[in-house]
């Protein structure tokens, strides 16, 4: 996705079973969709964080913030803007050959970790994690149909600056 179509919402909630069941069937039924969600707990145990990145659509995300945020769980909900925050992602690849891995190796960026964990069948494993605008810069640079047998990808996480 493109990173200036994209809204950033960090939503810290009581650490209780069922909260991102509520948040995410809320985003469902308003017809909503997630680009990416991740969600842990923070330096508090009882306080999770939970980390939405939408398609930017101003006023239909405002919608989205008031309904969350009347979740009895919900402790605050913020809408961040890209320049705000800190953002890691970690994609992991199966990729055909060392020459691929060689060239994505080669794209390093100043902010990216990219390394070869691993390897199956002759085929390198590489671990990248970066900015998300740095993640999609390397992706973008694949064929997937022809370089990459499998991809993970875990979603953004954010801390406000």
């Amino acid at each position: 996705m493109s990173q200036q179509n994209r809204q950033i919402v960090i939503i810290k909630v009581k650490n209780t079973p069922g909260v991102l069941s509520k948040v995410s069937s809320l985003c469902r039924r308003r017809r909503y969709n997630i680009q990416s969600l991740t969600v842990g707990e923070t330096h508090q145990p009882a306080i999770s964080q939970i980390t939405l990145v939408f398609t930017k659509e101003k006023e239909r995300i405002q919608n989205i913030i008031n309904q969350i945020d009347k979740l009895i769980e919900v402790l605050s909900v913020e809408v961040v803007e890209p320049k705000d925050v800190v953002d890691k992602e970690l994609v992991l690849l199966i990729v055909k050959n060392n020459s691929v891995a060689d060239k994505i190796l080669e794209k390093k960026i100043h902010n990216i970790s990219a390394r070869i964990i691993n390897s199956v069948d002759d085929c390198p494993v590489l671990e990248i994690l970066g900015s998300g605008v740095e993640i999609e810069n390397i992706l973008e640079s694949l064929n997937f149909k022809k370089d990459v047998i499998k991809m993970a990808r875990s979603g953004l996480i954010a801390l406000k600056l």
